[in-house]
């Protein structure tokens, strides 16, 4: 029932999907699925190099719109190169971020046009949508304790303050009720192990099937 199927992980800074893209692949690899996880902006060698530019220029703070540019050359790439091949060969495709991520953090955290970033989407992978997203979500505070943990300062998100955070929270709520064919939100701030079995939970009735 999960052959060909693309299935995105979304939501703030520290809301735990590393570990729940990590326990689903797991998973799903015990039971004999083909699976494969790639991430956005990465996946291939041309995104991962995307990657290490914008991640790099955070520190002369990069044009919004040049930054959203990047990110939809490097998902056009990823998406024909890595994405598509595999979900063809039958495999679940497990991605870290998609082009929800691109509408919350560009456009409405830093006031990218919507319409221009849909035109974007249009232009570089037209109507393709993920079949199941699944939508992680935690209060500020929860995100801003997680980051504080981690010690380590990968970009600018891992310093955002209260109201960013909270801007993005919202961001994702938006996209799980506009998106709601597609769009799972789950309450992430349980342990792991809780918010894995949502997880499964939000996949076996997506997907009508059993998967414990």
């Amino acid at each position: 029932m999960l052959s060909g199927k693309f299935i995105t992980f979304e939501g703030g800074e520290g809301v735990g999907k590393t570990t729940q893209i990590h326990l689903l692949y797991e998973f799903l690899n015990e039971r004999r699925v083909k699976v494969k996880v790639t991430r956005e902006p990465g996946g291939d060698e041309v995104g991962e190099k995307i990657r290490a530019v914008i991640k790099s220029a955070t520190v002369t703070k990069m044009d919004s719109l040049c930054e959203t540019l990047l990110l939809f050359a490097a998902r056009r790439d990823h998406y024909i190169k890595i994405i598509k091949p595999l979900l063809e060969q039958g495999y679940t495709v497990i991605c870290d971020r998609f082009y929800d991520s691109t509408l919350v953090y560009q456009g409405l955290l830093k006031n990218v046009s919507i319409e221009d970033i849909m035109k974007l989407k249009q232009m570089t992978i037209g109507d393709t949508e993920p079949d199941l997203t699944i939508i992680l979500d935690v209060n500020s505070d929860v995100s801003t304790k997680r980051l504080s943990m981690r010690n380590l300062i990968q970009d600018e998100y891992d310093t955002m303050q209260k109201e960013q955070h909270d801007i993005v929270r919202k961001g994702f709520q938006n996209i799980a009720e506009i998106f709601s064919f597609r769009s799972v939100m789950i309450n992430a701030t349980g342990n792991k192990k809780t918010v894995f079995a949502k997880v499964i939970k939000a996949i076996e009735k997506k997907f009508d099937c059993t998967l414990l």
